[in-house]
């Protein structure tokens, strides 16, 4: 059940992203990755195969629509290679037979860990989409406002969906 849960979490996500968010105005400058909340949202106990395997598969997807060559799906695999590093040293070792993720944190840890994670995203995503450092101002300036938005809806989505503010 908790597959089938995930899988519907996913698409839901998607969609989100796809319908509502990739056509805002502000895409030049950046544009915000809701779909990265469901990398956040997965619970310790995932292992390292499965984790790395839902990565691929989400980057591609995004890859697919956005035509972006591998970018979102190498920004993904960076993602979730530095996610258990990332949330050791900001929140502490998690027994991964825990069915917690980061959901389950106060929104200031949720929001330190997401903003590291989000900004190496960010970096590895546009970096790989401008084909390196070539224009450093407008890679800079993408990251910045890329990086606010998302943090932006992670908050939003934290606040709405997670099992420590429910009532």
């Amino acid at each position: 059940m908790t597959m089938v849960k995930n899988i519907v979490w996913l698409i839901l996500v998607l969609l989100v992203q796809w319908g509502l968010l990739q056509d805002l105005p502000l895409t030049i400058y950046g544009n915000p990755y809701l779909y990265l909340w469901f990398f956040l949202w997965l619970p310790f106990g995932v292992s390292r195969t499965g984790i790395y395997g839902i990565a691929f598969v989400v980057g591609s997807i995004m890859d697919a629509f956005e035509q972006s060559g591998g970018a979102h799906t190498l920004a993904c695999l960076g993602l979730v290679t530095a996610k258990p590093w990332i949330e050791n040293t900001f929140i502490g070792y998690r027994k991964s037979d825990t069915n917690e993720g980061v959901s389950h944190l106060a929104l200031a840890p949720y929001l330190t860990t997401s903003a590291v994670l989000v900004v190496l995203h960010h970096t590895i995503l546009f970096t790989v989409e401008n084909y390196g450092f070539e224009n450093g101002q407008l890679l800079t300036l993408r990251i910045i406002v890329s990086s606010l938005l998302t943090l932006v809806l992670l908050a939003i989505t934290h606040a709405l969906f997670s099992k420590k503010y429910a009532a």
